[in-house]
């Protein structure tokens, strides 16, 4: 990005892009944010299903404790291990769903907050870029040439291409005599507010013009 070749907006238009895109995107963190916690409430299910499973093995337990009762013992005890197997197996599939569950709470939540936001993000970062740029070189400028005849027919150039045609004509009726007869300072003016500088240009060290041979004033 160079002085001679700027691309990025008015400085209006970026405020307005960049207040859209953290709406957005906060918008739809939180979004992400509910989501996962909803998802993730649904451990609660697991942890009933392991708590389950526990009272059963307690189960199975006193009951392969009386395997040594005479005739019935060797039956309930076979009844006991069966109960202690489910019991282990729904302990299992509890923890396993749990862990499951969490892993896919914070995988949704990451895509929703994410797939929607980063893309713009992506493309809208070049420009933000492009404006920074622009602005800092337009800064430096002004800083080191302002009163310079050159950068100030430069910045009223650039008014007159960049500017719609209605705010133009609002900055000067004939905007192109203005340009011809050497007439810079409002449409120079209209560059820097465009670009959000006017309160560094009105700030610069103002230097004795030295215009072209009857040029305007």
């Amino acid at each position: 990005m160079s002085l001679a070749y700027p691309s990025a907006p008015s400085a209006r238009l970026i405020r307005l892009l960049d207040a859209a895109l953290v709406v957005w995107t906060v918008a739809w963190l939180v979004v992400g944010l509910v989501v996962a916690r909803q998802v993730r409430s649904l451990t609660e299910l697991s942890s009933t299903v392991v708590a389950g499973g526990q009272v059963l093995r307690a189960t199975g337990d006193e009951l392969s404790a009386l395997s040594s009762v005479p005739f019935v013992g060797d039956q309930i005890g076979s009844v006991g291990r069966q109960v202690d197997d489910a019991a282990d197996r729904a302990i299992t599939s509890g923890r396993d769903s749990a862990a499951r569950v969490k892993s896919l709470s914070a995988l949704l939540g990451f895509a929703i907050a994410l797939i929607p936001t980063v893309p713009l993000v992506v493309l809208y970062t070049p420009l933000r870029v492009a404006r920074i740029r622009e602005v800092r070189e337009v800064r430096r400028a002004v800083a080191q040439s302002w009163g310079d005849p050159v950068f100030e027919q430069f910045l009223a150039r650039r008014a007159a291409e960049r500017l719609p045609y209605h705010r133009l004509r609002q900055v000067t009726p004939n905007p192109w005599e203005d340009l011809a007869a050497g007439r810079y300072e409002r449409l120079s003016a209209a560059e820097l507010r465009r670009l959000g500088l006017a309160r560094i240009g009105r700030r610069a060290p103002t230097a004795t013009r030295a215009w072209p041979e009857g040029a305007g004033g």
